[in-house]
């Protein structure tokens, strides 16, 4: 390979935006080299490396904008400290096939359950599974749609919520909605009825 065709190839890599491609090619080329791999093989390695590399920084992101205010998974969950929380039920749960139906899930119980935990579980298992998820503490939600419909906005705003395929709406009824947040709110979720699941947890 010429100097050019190096440089060029390079280039073209970094365009295309293949960034771990282009970071590792010099090294896996030589080790390559040294052991006989074949053209193929070499792709195959360079190409799987850039794809792992593309989902890890899209699973990060989307865990991002998930907005989870802490991360806690299912596995973690000890469910010997809650007996009175079915097992069974919560796996059922986890398969998100309520999700692929477009399904809501609601978590009742008073605090110190796990209700949040739970919720959050479940979203990153459907992150990792592809889904896109927003988490969001009930009030908060409300005045957003409120402030939104008062800047003449709330369309905006419920489209761009409507877009998750899983919304987790945490500590309904911990404060109650005035009659306009509660409007705004009876909107948001009329829009994704059918479409798009939400998980409610509530006392």
């Amino acid at each position: 390979m010429s100097h050019i065709e190096y440089e060029r190839l390079h280039h073209n890599l970094k365009r295309l935006k293949l960034t771990t491609f282009e970071s590792i090619l010099d090294n896996y080329l030589e080790a390559a080299a040294n052991d006989g791999r074949s053209t193929i093989e070499i792709l195959d390695y360079l190409v799987a490396q850039e794809v792992q590399s593309k989902e890890s920084r899209s699973l990060a992101l989307r865990m991002r904008i998930a907005g989870f205010p802490v991360e806690k998974r299912l596995d973690q969950f000890d469910f010997g400290f809650q007996p009175s929380i079915d097992r069974t039920v919560i796996n059922e749960i986890a398969t998100l096939k309520f999700v692929h139906n477009a399904e809501n899930v609601v978590f009742l119980g008073p605090p110190g359950v796990g209700k949040t935990h739970l919720s959050i579980g479940i979203g990153i298992d459907a992150i990792e599974a592809g889904f896109r998820v927003h988490f969001a503490n009930a009030s908060t939600l409300v005045e957003d749609l409120s402030k939104a419909d008062g800047e003449r906005k709330l369309e905006e705003k419920i489209r761009g919520l409507a877009k998750f395929q899983l919304l987790i709406v945490d500590e309904m009824g911990y404060l109650p909605f005035d009659d306009h947040g509660a409007h705004c709110f009876f909107q948001l979720i009329s829009r994704r009825y059918e479409r798009a699941s939400t998980i409610f947890t509530s006392n």
